[in-house]
């Protein structure tokens, strides 16, 4: 049941992994699985919000408001990139894009292997997403307009009520109560996860996420339900609403874990405490 648990949670957090066979280039090895993979030194979620600000998607446009792209390198034993190669791209010069934002990165953590620093191939993953109806251009106008967005009208499930502005809710039914809610204009979606199980595991659930949740942008030390909790904040390029704030704990027989995602940090940060200052547990 554990094992069961743990891979739950890390598709609940994003974590994903490729692996392919190791490839041999003459007397040197490309190496696609290795004990310790190629990364970027600042973090994978740090990487991705630093490659997102110099992409360019304002020149793209896609009738779903997705831009999808997925860049296939090696990372040379000193961390620099090579032999760029474009997998797949959902908009014509994407790719080309792509390739050109990696080229400016600062060089990575080489990966590891048997003790030894290897050449390795790496597959990158990007999904963006462009919304041409809303663009802002002060961060200050966002925060401003989303005091219009919080407004109060009631989430009610026979778990749990907050208040949430025009929210649509649905159960997913991966566990015991797992629900998706998210708001009319879709600037933010929440995630509320209840299992029911014994209390060592249930603090053990609690102790696994906290410690699983990859170089985070943000911690917070908060009490939430008269108990004292870690909330993080993360970067997840796979979601719509890719900045995170999620926080877990157990009570009255159940792990919870709840969490807030928009495409502003800031707001997700401001989601996330408007819907602490309302939520009432009813377990």
């Amino acid at each position: 049941m554990k094992n069961i648990i743990l891979v739950f949670f890390f598709l609940l957090i994003g974590f994903r992994t490729i692996a392919q066979e190791t490839i041999d280039v003459d007397d040197i090895k490309v190496h696609s699985f290795v004990q310790r993979k190629a990364e970027p030194k600042e973090g994978l979620q740090h990487f991705y919000k630093n490659y997102m600000r110099k992409f360019n998607s304002a020149k793209f446009s896609s009738p779903t408001g997705a831009l999808d792209v997925r860049l296939k390198f090696i990372v040379e034993k000193d961390g620099a990139f090579s032999d760029i190669q474009v997998l797949n791209e959902s908009v014509q010069g994407l790719g080309e894009e792509a390739i050109r934002v990696l080229k400016t990165m600062p060089a990575w953590k080489p990966a590891t292997h048997n003790g030894k620093i290897v050449r390795s191939a790496f597959t990158l993953p990007m999904k963006m997403f462009v919304n041409e109806e809303d663009e802002k251009t002060e961060d200050i106008d966002e925060l401003e307009e989303a005091d219009t967005i919080i407004t109060t009208s009631i989430v009610e499930t026979e778990y749990f009520k907050f208040d949430c502005n025009q929210c649509s809710v649905r159960d997913t039914g991966l566990a015991t109560a797992d629900y998706r809610i998210e708001n009319k204009d879709k600037t933010v979606e929440y995630q509320v996860t209840i299992m029911q199980m014994p209390e060592d595991l249930g603090n053990e659930m609690v102790e696994m996420l906290d410690n699983n949740v990859k170089d985070p942008l943000t911690t917070f030390e908060i009490s939430f339900l008269n108990m004292s909790m870690k909330e993080f904040g993360f970067y997840d390029v796979y979601l719509k609403n890719p900045y995170i704030q999620i926080f877990s704990f157990y009570k009255n027989g159940h792990f919870i874990s709840i969490s807030a995602g928009s495409y502003k940090p800031e707001l997700a940060v401001r989601f996330m405490n408007e819907l602490k200052e309302t939520f009432k547990l009813k377990l």
